[in-house]
């Protein structure tokens, strides 16, 4: 058996493909030459007529109902993998100055080698850029997490290219709302490097995979599932998104239960807590947030405590709402469970369900912190003095506040610091260091425990083996020169401790090709299965 890393084989690949590449980078850079050329006269043209058809300028910072037509791709029932429809609507007709806002992520599992992260990285950058896009894009080696606007053609053709770019993304669910006006537009592309799409400080070794994640249930399903007695909702949104909107179950249903976090990370600590643990105890668990994505390791975090304690709480099911609050209110232009609106990380800030908008029935459920009238829309760029969520004011004490009739002081804050009691910055960072630093110190104790087993334990292939080096502290093996009969995925495992995931490798007939990638816990234990390599 032959172990070699991911570095040592694209090196050889490249050493065989260098002529080859050279010439098509050549034919790629002329095509695209040209290509930039008609793309800028045809721009120009365009712009002209706009300004023509328009004036001299486009007014609005807030969308209409009537302006506000999603699109989300239909995608199968029952169980479903993250992000899970295979393509695209056609593009509806629309005017050169609209602008197309995509939602999306998509993790991929085995995680991205550091290479392969790099490369990911730079072709959303230059992809985005090519077609005039504005946002974010937060590129993870576990995959991305996108908010993007831009022509609705620019779009398109990005999401197209990065299919191309990854199988991985062929059966991503894009949702797609075109026909905004130009000020949605994000005026900046920014592509950026982090450790997870969602920051719950489970980076790593300490990541749930997501093969453990919930079902996934389409909304329709889900809108049943409320209904059902012995079943709880976690809202795994941060508590000043809920603020302006939330489900509300029929009488009988789910229970809902608010974590009331200021931020992701304070999510893994509540999920520990008794309290938490005592109210999930002989329920099925129904879980959302605005897209999806923040389900997907908050789920998998849960199901992986249950099956490590062989479901002592006596769980009867986790299940997530795919497509999230976004998905939901499009099928359910009524509301349905929904009461008030879906607050966004877009500029369209918050939006509801199209016809209770188009009718003027929204229920309003957020409220002042200033003056207790009833509020939903987040003003200015005013957060709480002491935690700094945003900030609910309304326009009246908002208008008083920029007069300078009546300032708002750092004696209004948010809900939450009322309710804690919280009376100053320093007393709030020393609570969330406190809530933090316990769940860490809890994760270090449990992570030092299994070190030991596993070094107790250790496979004879791999036992008193001193690591490979590992400069680069790669943790994704090639693993070549395998029986093509006999190899599984599980044999694998068996063979090296530190295996964190496994993909092998098929022809087109579904037959092993003879090697496969390992996804390891650690650079350590990538260094010493490719020490072990030899011995074989």
């Amino acid at each position: 058996m032959i172990i070699e890393d991911d570095n040592d084989v694209k090196r050889k690949k490249k050493v065989k493909k260098v002529k080859k590449d050279k010439k098509e980078k050549k034919e790629k850079k002329e095509k695209k030459n040209k290509e930039s050329k008609k793309e800028k006269k045809h721009k120009k043209t365009e712009k002209r007529k706009a300004e023509i058809e328009n004036g001299s300028s486009v007014e609005s910072s807030t969308i209409t109902s009537s302006a506000e037509a999603s699109v989300t791709l239909s995608a199968p029932k029952k169980k479903l993998k993250p992000s899970s429809s295979v393509a695209m609507p056609a593009s509806n007709s629309s005017t050169s100055s609209e602008v197309t806002l995509l939602l999306f992520y998509q993790y991929v599992e085995p995680p991205w080698s550091v290479s392969r992260h790099k490369a990911a990285l730079h072709h959303i950058q230059t992809s985005g850029l090519k077609h005039g896009l504005g946002g974010r894009m937060r590129c993870a080696r576990e995959g991305l997490n996108c908010t993007i606007t831009g022509p609705d053609v620019g779009v398109r053709a990005w999401c197209d290219e990065l299919r191309a770019f990854d199988p991985a993304f062929q059966g991503t669910e894009f949702k797609l709302t075109p026909g905004l006006p130009p000020g949605q537009h994000f005026p900046k592309l920014n592509a950026f490097p982090v450790e997870e799409l969602v920051n719950y400080g489970l980076a790593g070794s300490r990541a749930p995979p997501i093969s453990r994640t919930a079902a996934h249930l389409e909304p329709a399903e889900y809108h049943s599932k409320m209904s059902e007695p012995d079943t709880v909702i976690i809202d795994v949104r941060n508590h000043y998104e809920a603020m302006i909107g939330h489900f509300a179950p029929p009488p009988g249903g789910a229970e809902m239960l608010d974590p009331k976090m200021r931020k992701s990370t304070e999510f893994p600590a509540w999920l520990d807590r008794d309290s938490t643990k005592e109210k999930i105890r002989g329920k099925q668990v129904l879980m959302y947030c605005t897209g999806g994505v923040r389900c997907e390791r908050a789920s998998a975090l849960l199901r992986s405590k249950l099956e490590e304690t062989d479901n002592a709480l006596g769980v009867k099911g986790v299940y997530q709402l795919q497509g999230g609050i976004h998905k939901y209110i499009e099928q359910h232009p009524d509301g349905g469970n929904w009461v008030g609106k879906n607050y966004t990380f877009d500029k369209r800030f918050a939006h509801a369900p199209l016809k209770l908008e188009g009718e003027g029935k929204v229920a309003v459920v957020g409220r002042c912190e200033k003056c207790d009238a009833e509020w939903d829309r987040f003003r200015g760029k005013r957060r709480c003095p002491m935690c700094g969520v945003p900030s609910l004011i309304c326009k009246g004490c908002w208008d008083k506040h920029e007069s300078g009739e009546e300032i708002i002081g750092d004696d209004v804050k948010c809900e939450l610091c009322k309710e804690e009691g919280i009376m100053s910055k320093k007393e709030w960072r020393q609570k969330e260091d406190r809530i933090i630093g316990d769940y860490e110190e809890k994760l270090k104790r449990l992570e030092q425990k299994t070190k030991e087993s596993r070094r107790d334990d250790e496979l004879p292939l791999t036992k008193g083996l001193s690591p490979a080096p590992n400069p680069n502290g790669e943790t994704r093996l090639w693993i070549g020169n395998l029986n093509n009969k006999k190899v599984t995925a599980e044999a694998i495992n068996d063979m090296f401790s530190g295996v964190k995931f496994v993909q092998l490798v098929f022809d087109p007939k579904g037959r092993p090709k003879g090697f496969a990638f390992a996804e390891m816990r650690s650079a350590e234990d990538a260094g010493r299965a490719v020490g072990a390599g030899g011995k074989v």
